[in-house]
């Protein structure tokens, strides 16, 4: 049996260990000079009204520009950058891509080396048929003569891990998104089959940082400076799993596409070059723990909080609603003084209904609200409209049960997710915020 070829380095400086990485799995094997070139980082999304700490959330934009100096390097001319972040239309939050682009300084790879920069929501897709139904994939992530592939190594509260199979769901229409966490609770088959249609020619694992507890910036970043590459997707799944203390088949995406595609899960059956797992693990918590009541986090159980039932998020819950969850868990804990909230309710996703013990029932997002507005078990719906709901819909909900949203403490809740990383010098900005070098 061949065995596929994974390169596990160590990040030392730049471009010169992920020029080495491809080197060592012969990741340019198939590319040709005047292929169109399509690279997919992580970029999920971003609240610009307060600090966000990028470290294990986004792709490095220090090795996504280290990728298009090797590939300018190699004589390549025609090289785009696409991702799809979270996009709420008509609404200027979260930032759209091209505004993250700005961010960040992408133009600055557009001025340097000629790259185009492409929002996925703004291009045309293909409609797939998958059997009994159809996804919208992007035309020109498909379209592309050399895709690559740039995730990051992070946990996911809902897939695990998202590691490059789980990143190409950012190449699907939002409609396609939604679609993708219906109530049937099948997100993990649709997440192992966009693999089967993209093919990446290129997967490069940015493990620069890793991220506990996953996917947004409410996680816990870890410096653990690790490069996988191959020209073999699931490998590189298979080995960042390990990386981050998880064992693949225990990832139903990951272990699904294996046995679908009759590929094996086992490190023993890659080929890894240079580096031991072993020598550059870091094992990562994937999830938040919720009390055995189901009624919030347990974290809260340190500030007494009371009088709210607000389930765990659930396989149901989208992009969209979901980029909501951190800040209304915020919300709730800035807002708590320690008397107990008037026995309110939180429902998100599609699939929750109302318990009936609840003076007032929130309905977070038009699914829920169309799934459960008219139920008898409902004392009080109150509707935070949307899809998703707006940050301001949302607040103005939990104002509706009573609840005095304090902004104030919110805003410093979430400095303290910034001011975690302050001072510490492995957590560095300069990896993500390109500058212009003659300023």
């Amino acid at each position: 049996m061949n065995r596929s070829i994974v390169a596990l380095k160590r990040y030392v400086n730049s471009p010169e260990s992920l020029k080495e990485a491809i080197s060592l799995c012969n990741g340019l094997k198939a590319l040709k000079r005047d292929d169109q070139i399509f690279i997919k980082p992580n970029l999920v999304g971003w609240d610009k009204r307060y600090p966000m700490p990028l470290y294990g959330v986004f792709t490095t934009t220090r090795l996504v520009e280290d990728m298009v100096i090797i590939l300018k390097e190699y004589g390549v001319k025609r090289i785009t950058i696409g991702e799809g972040s979270v996009y709420i239309k008509g609404k200027d939050q979260p930032l759209s891509t091209q505004k993250i682009f700005q961010m960040l300084g992408y133009p600055l790879l557009s001025q340097r080396y000629g790259v185009k920069l492409m929002d996925i929501h703004e291009e045309s897709f293909n409609t797939v048929n998958f059997g009994n139904f159809h996804l919208q994939i992007s035309r020109p992530a498909m379209e592309a003569d050399f895709f690559i592939n740039m995730p990051v190594l992070k946990t996911h509260n809902q897939a695990i891990l998202s590691l490059g199979l789980k990143n190409l769901k950012g190449c699907i229409s939002t409609k396609s998104r939604k679609f993708s966490h219906s109530p049937d609770n099948r997100l993990d088959h649709y997440l192992s089959l966009f693999v089967e249609v993209i093919k990446p020619s290129l997967t490069v694992l940015d493990g620069i940082y890793g991220l506990e507890r996953g996917p947004y910036h409410g996680s816990i970043a870890v410096r653990m400076d690790v490069i996988v590459a191959s020209r073999d997707p699931l490998a590189v799944d298979i080995v960042g799993a390990h990386l981050a203390g998880l064992d693949p088949a225990g990832i139903p995406h990951i272990k699904e596409y294996a046995e679908r595609n009759s590929r094996s899960l086992s490190v023993d059956d890659l080929d890894i070059k240079d580096a031991k797992i072993d020598e550059l693990a870091h094992p990562l918590r994937w999830d938040n723990i919720w009390r055995e009541d189901n009624s919030g986090p347990k974290a809260w159980d340190r500030q007494g909080i009371t009088g709210i039932y607000f389930p765990k998020y659930d396989k149901t819950l989208c992009t969209g609603c979901s980029y909501l969850y951190s800040p209304m868990l915020l919300i709730l804990m800035s807002a708590y003084q320690g008397i107990p909230f008037d026995n309110i309710e939180i429902l998100t996703g599609k699939s929750m209904r109302p318990s009936g013990k609840a003076n007032k029932t929130i309905l977070v997002g038009n699914c829920m609200i169309k799934a459960n507005r008219k139920d008898l078990a409902i004392k009080e719906p109150i509707l935070a409209k949307g899809c998703p709901p707006t940050f301001e819909e949302t607040t103005k909900a939990f104002e509706q049960c009573g609840t005095k949203v304090n902004m104030g403490g919110y805003q410093e809740l979430q400095q303290t997710l910034t001011n975690r990383y302050q001072g510490k010098e492995e957590f560095d900005n300069d990896l993500f915020y390109l500058k212009d070098k003659n300023i």
